[in-house]
C-alpha cells in the first residue's frame, strides 16, 4: 500500500501505483494468500478443478487491518472456496458463511481483514 507524508507531491507514478491492479495468476488446486497479495492486486484462479484459497493466521501473515485482497475464479468450471487458516474467522452471505464459494467463472470476490484474524468476504459468492 503506497504512503504519502505531508507536503509529499503526488507523482504520476506513485498514483499509478495505487490506481493499478497487479495481476498473480494461479493455475493450482490450493493457494494460501501471502503479504503482497494485499492491495491493488487481483488474483486471477484458473484451474478447472475445485480450488481452495486458504487466508492465513496473523500469525503467520501480518495483513494490516483494512487489507483488501480481489480474487476472481478465471476457469471454466470447478469453484474456488475461501477458507479459514487456523484461528481465522471468516463471514460472508455464502451457503457456508465461514467457506464462501465462488461457483461461476468470471465472478469475483474481495476478502477485507476487519480485525485480528477477522475477515469478511463479499462478491460473487455462493
Amino acid at each position: 500500500m503506497a504512503t504519502f507524508n505531508t507536503g509529499q507531491v503526488l507523482t504520476a507514478a506513485a498514483m499509478n501505483s495505487i490506481a493499478n491492479f497487479t495481476l498473480r495468476n494461479v493455475t493450482t488446486t490450493s493457494d494460501t494468500f501471502v503479504l503482497t497479495d494485499a492491495d491493488n492486486k487481483l488474483i486471477t484462479y484458473a484451474s478447472t478443478s475445485a480450488t481452495t484459497i486458504t487466508i492465513p493466521p496473523e500469525s503467520s501473515v501480518a495483513f494490516t487491518t483494512g487489507s483488501v485482497i480481489n480474487i476472481i475464479k478465471i476457469g471454466a468450471t470447478g469453484t474456488c472456496s475461501v477458507v479459514q487458516g487456523s484461528g481465522v474467522t471468516i463471514a460472508s452471505a455464502g451457503a457456508v458463511s465461514t467457506s464462501p464459494t465462488i461457483t461461476s467463472a468470471f465472478k469475483a470476490a474481495s476478502c477485507v481483514k476487519v480485525g485480528s484474524n477477522s475477515w469478511y468476504v463479499v462478491g460473487g459468492i455462493s
